[in-house]
Formats: structure tokens, sequence, C-alpha cells
């Protein structure tokens, strides 16, 4: 009963995520009406979540079907990055952004003081321009969704031995409207959660037994990890915290020493660029990223931290992850909403894929609850 409730809800959220933004973008064309485009998303969600239950479906996917689904939707999405080529004639500027701090911070420049071309400061922390550098360095930094979703899909073919459960889940994130517009703009957010997500479920793979054995390597990716962006500490909370207060001092040691030395390399990579401590202070990068105030936020990562010390498998992982960033999120844009109150639907600031951080932590955890469901 537990497991049937957790799916529910996960593809319950899945389901908000991706028809949030179909409202918006939706009400935006005249071409179909709302109404219709709505139906049909439902219809094809209704469908999407059946997969797992159809026996025909069940006989006929195999190893082969997974890896011919992944070919299908990678193919598409190269082309998807190459259908815009001008980010400053449209009405984003995350592709334009990601592209300048990325540039930027390998020429050794500070660059949270600059603008775009809609007057937004770069808000990207070093974990997730190292992420990017290698994609712009081969011309487009759109590639890193591609990238992300690859990986996405070898931790799922790592993970589960059911077929339908892999092809489920790579088709969920595949569809996704959000990860969808990411892809087409040469947008990141997505991208820093899909990392996190498949870094804590490869890693429990690799040392399900003891996730410390290899504390110091532990520190130097979570020293990255943490400094994609800021709210990826509630899944890596959820995933070490019971292991972390049963660790021994020279494991905790080991992975602070780590830590310290790929965050502090990281950091100081764009701060020491800076002409002096008062530009650090009144160009922070913290404060410009923040999705939600410091008292949600807080009172958040509280929660996390008690709720850390009941996960027992890793499937909670996926589940709390899943509901926290949802929750963040959906504070941040309900605090947005009370601030511009008229219109904020129809608007720019009504940044709709600020709901998808959990976005993989939700698919995940849904293939998690049915693999449990059909035991």
């Amino acid at each position: 009963m537990k497991n049937k409730i957790h799916s529910a809800v996960l593809f319950t959220i899945y389901f908000i995520i991706n028809m949030v933004f179909l409202i918006k973008y939706g009400a935006r064309q005249n071409i179909i009406p709302l109404s219709v485009l709505c139906i049909g998303f439902l219809i094809v969600n209704v469908l999407m979540s059946r997969i797992s239950k159809s026996d025909l479906l069940i006989k006929k996917i195999n190893t082969k079907s997974n890896y011919i689904l992944v070919i299908i939707i990678t193919v598409i999405y190269l082309v998807f990055c190459h259908l815009l080529n001008d980010p400053v004639k449209l009405n984003i500027d995350r592709w334009e952004t990601l592209n300048y701090s990325t540039e930027n911070w390998l020429q050794g420049n500070f660059f949270y003081d600059k603008v775009n071309h809609l007057g937004n400061k770069s808000s990207y922390l070093p974990g997730q321009l190292l992420l990017a550098a290698p994609f712009y360095l081969l011309g487009n930094v759109g590639y890193l969704q591609i990238a992300v979703f690859l990986l996405f899909c070898y931790a799922l073919m790592r993970q589960f031995g059911n077929h339908v459960l892999v092809f489920q889940g790579i088709l969920m994130l595949g569809v996704s409207l959000s990860f969808n517009y990411e892809v087409i703009c040469k947008s990141d957010f997505i991208s820093s959660f899909v990392v996190a997500a498949t870094f804590i479920l490869l890693w429990h793979q690799k040392f399900r037994d003891n996730y410390f054995k290899r504390s110091f390597l532990l520190g130097l990716f979570l020293g990255i990890i943490c400094l994609t962006r800021s709210a990826v500490i509630i899944p890596i909370i959820l995933f070490l915290m019971s292991s972390f207060v049963k660790a021994d001092a020279k494991s905790i040691l080991k992975i602070g020493m780590g830590f310290i030395i790929s965050s502090g390399l990281l950091l100081a990579s764009v701060l020491l660029p800076a002409k002096d401590l008062q530009t650090i202070y009144d160009h922070n990068p913290l404060l410009l990223q923040g999705q939600s105030n410091t008292i949600v936020s807080a009172f958040l990562i509280a929660i996390t931290l008690v709720v850390s010390v009941f996960v027992k498998k890793i499937n909670d992982v996926y589940y709390y992850s899943s509901y926290f960033l949802f929750a963040l999120m959906a504070c941040y844009l309900l605090e947005q909403y009370i601030v511009w109150e008229t219109n904020y639907f129809e608007s720019a600031y009504f940044a709709t894929t600020y709901l998808a951080a959990g976005l993989p932590f939700c698919i995940i955890g849904y293939c998690f609850a049915l693999e449990e469901r059909q035991k």
C-alpha cells in the first residue's frame, strides 16, 4: 500500500511539472485550443502510466528496445540543439548566460557583475561551469543536456533489471516538456539535478555496503556536485546523513579533505579574479541563485535533516528528494505570485522550469515504487 501511494504521488508530481509548463506556453499560441492540448496531454500521461501493466509491452520490451529508444531520443535532441541559434532574439537568457559565464570562467575573468541582453546577472556556481566546459569547447553548451540524458539512461539500465521499468523511466524523461524545453533553449537547470540523481544511484550501486569505502573520492565528487545548484544539498543529505553519523573519524576526515579541496579550488577559480571583497559581496552568486527565501529553505533543510535519520532504503532518498524539491520550488513560485500578483502566470517571471528540479528524482523514485509493487 505504501509503495502504491508513493507511485501515485510521484506520477502526479511528474504530471503537474509538465502540465503547468503546457498551460503556460500552450496559452501563447492560437493554433490548437488549450483545452484540447490539456486533454491530449492527460490521455498521453494516463497511457504512459500504464506501460508497466501492459502484458503486450511486457512481452515485447527488451534491452534492444531500450537502446533503440535512447538512440531515437538522442537524435531528436541533437536536432533540437540546433533549432535556435541566436539567443538574443529570444526572450530567454540561460543559454547566453551559461555561454558567457563558461567563457569568462575559462579565461580567468570575474563574471558575476556582468549582465546579459535581458539585464540579468549570472548565478552559475563553478561546479555547473565545470560540467558545461567540455560542451562549450565543443561549440554548443546545449550538448550538456544530451550528455546528462545519456547518463540518466545508463544509471537506469544499471539499477533496474526490469526492461519495462527502464523503458518507462527513459520515456518519461525523454518526452518531458520541461526537459525538452531545456534542450531546445540550451538551458541547464535540470541537468544539475540529473547529475545529482544519477551520481547517488551509481554510487549506491558501487558501494551499497559502505558508502564511505572511497571517502576521499566521495568528498571530491560532493564538492563538485554541491557547487552546481544549491538545492542539490537536499538529496545529498538524504542519501548520506544516516551513514555519516555512524562513520568513523578517519572516513569523515577524508570526506572533509576531498570536499574542501574540490570545492575550494572551484570557488577560488570564480572568486579570486574579483578586484576586491566588496565586488564579491555585491555580486554574491548564492543570493542570485536562491529559488526561495531563507526561512523556507532553512525550514525544508531542517526537515530533511530529521527525515534523513529515518532513511533506510535508497528508494526513500528518491521519494523524499522529489517531495522536498518540489515543495521548495512550489514555495518559490507562490512567493513570486504574491509579489507580482496580476498576470503572473502569463509573465516571464512564472519560471515553470524551477518546478522540474525534482524531475529526475521523481522518475527514478517512480520506477523504484513500481518495482516494489511488483515484488
